[in-house]
């Protein structure tokens, strides 16, 4: 195990092969403070009091720890972007001229730029209630920008999820929710997506939501598969 740190010395690391998980508790203050992985499994961190004899009882306390899937990064939307954008932009490419260069390659390749930023520096998760987008080191990202609250989103709010166009050739992540107050759902996107029109075929209100495609999205699909999110 590489990087582990702990808060709180004097401190003793315990690990368990039956759980997978190692922890580490300090005898002064009876608090577990932290529980991460041993394997390839992530598990969230936890700050959970036990008794002063605590090692007998570090099993259950290290079982309470709640799964977390960590999302692998995908660089293809932003190797397609950078391709595209080489294409229409690099000098010697037969598509190249002075109005595909600024109309086409420069921002093409900005946005490949950009797309490979947040594919480094973002990530998809999801927990025993959750989906979130945090920071590739695990911490919030802060208020989403649009609508407001935390990047996390509880599966029983889900009442539709996508990928557009496709699946097979993922460029958005797209999903609706009815966590977020219901005074913001037509903002943006959602005035369309909540129009009389829209609901009178088959839509449902909610929130919308889209992403680029920077994770797995074979990953992303099983897991909103796994955890029971609605989808029509």
């Amino acid at each position: 195990m590489v990087g582990v740190r702990f808060l709180a010395p004097p401190t003793v690391f315990l690990a368990s092969r039956l759980t997978g998980h190692a922890a580490a508790f300090s005898p002064s203050s009876s608090k577990v403070w932290d529980a991460v992985p041993t394997s390839n499994a992530s598990y969230t961190r936890k700050n959970i009091s036990i008794t002063r004899g605590g090692a007998r009882n570090l099993s259950s306390v290290l079982l309470s720890a709640s799964p977390l899937e960590v999302i692998e990064p995908s660089y293809n939307l932003a190797i397609g972007s950078l391709a595209l954008g080489a294409v229409f932009g690099v000098p010697g490419s037969p598509l190249k001229s002075k109005v595909s260069a600024f109309l086409g390659g420069i921002p093409l390749l900005a946005f490949g730029l950009f797309l490979a930023f947040q594919t480094t520096t973002l990530r998809f998760t999801f927990d025993e209630n959750n989906f979130s987008l945090v920071k590739s080191d695990m911490s919030s990202m802060g208020e989403n920008v649009v609508v407001g609250g935390e990047n996390v989103w509880s599966y029983s709010s889900f009442v539709n999820y996508d990928f557009f166009p496709s699946r097979q050739f993922p460029i958005l992540v797209y999903f609706k929710e009815t966590q977020t107050p219901e005074d913001m759902w037509n903002v943006g996107p959602g005035e369309q997506a909540n129009s009389p029109e829209a609901i009178s075929k088959g839509a449902k209100p909610g929130q919308v939501h889209f992403f680029p495609a920077i994770g797995n999205v074979e990953q992303i699909a099983n897991a909103f598969e796994s955890n029971k999110c609605s989808k029509i």
